[in-house]
């Protein structure tokens, strides 16, 4: 039965088999050491209702990747086509949910686009900045318990769980929404805060240096006090009472925005109260 899957597998993922063509045909077979009974079934009719599955199950992942990059399919074009047949050939996806077979192309791609001249440098930001947005609409709501609207400084803060903190060496999210645009970004590194907001809209915010580094802190749970010096002394800048006012601002713009939910109380034994 083993033998029988992995010849399925490949004949679904793999290079195109011809059906009609006898000798590829056994050589696909004998390959995967398929028992002479499911050979037979195959060989008699068989093989061509599996031909059938084949195209379906590619049309779905394709369908589902150009759902998630549009942009990116649409300025690839055949270059596209041909690093996804790649993809399922060499590694096939893994994952059990549609919504994750981009990330797994995007993985597989990324060495080698990065060495394919035929591949725009911009083109992974891009297709990083387009897939987050798959990522971030299926993420659950995270609940407001423990949480006061207050901020202070020696307490962590509770963002929504629909965020992202992104860097990249591209302004691609100054690119157009149209799938025809086939303008080049500016080249320059950008740090993005993006979020799903309350109407379930993916947003994108840029940030300066200083904010992008407090929120990286924030995000992965550092106290709001430790969070403001440790940012400061990464960029190497004092933390003057302007610096301070300005990262108070953003703050206050993401809770408007509802991406910050406010300060996660803390418990006697130093852990949240939310996290039990």
């Amino acid at each position: 039965m083993r033998s029988l899957e992995d010849a399925i597998a490949d004949l679904t993922l793999g290079p195109l088999l011809d059906a009609d063509d006898k000798l590829a045909v056994d050589t696909w077979l004998s390959r995967h050491g398929v028992e002479k009974h499911d050979a037979e079934q195959l060989r008699n009719g068989g093989l061509k209702r599996l031909m059938v599955y084949r195209r379906l199950v590619r049309a779905n992942l394709r369908s589902a990747v150009q759902v998630a990059i549009p942009r990116v399919v649409a300025r690839m074009g055949a270059l596209f086509d041909e690093y996804f047949d790649r993809f399922l050939a060499e590694r096939g996806p893994r994952t059990h949910y549609l919504r994750d077979v981009t990330t797994e192309f995007l993985d597989f791609c990324t060495g080698h686009w990065e060495t394919d001249p035929r591949v725009p440098a911009y083109m992974m930001s891009l297709a990083r900045h387009e897939s987050v947005v798959i990522e971030l609409n299926a993420m659950p709501v995270r609940s407001t318990e423990f949480v006061t609207p207050e901020l202070t400084l020696d307490n962590p803060v509770r963002f929504i769980e629909a965020t992202r903190l992104m860097k990249h060496d591209f302004a691609v999210h100054e690119l157009s929404e149209s799938d025809s645009d086939r303008t080049a970004p500016a080249e320059r590194p950008v740090a993005l805060f993006g979020y799903r907001s309350p109407e379930h809209t993916t947003r994108f915010l840029e940030l300066t240096p200083m904010a992008a580094e407090l929120l990286r802190r924030l995000l992965a749970g550092s106290p709001l006090g430790n969070a403001l010096n440790d940012a400061a002394k990464a960029l190497d800048i004092p933390l003057t009472q302007p610096v301070i006012d300005g990262s108070a601002r953003v703050l206050a713009d993401l809770a408007e925005r509802g991406a910050l939910l406010g300060t996660e109380l803390r418990t006697e034994q130093g852990t949240t109260n939310a996290a039990r």
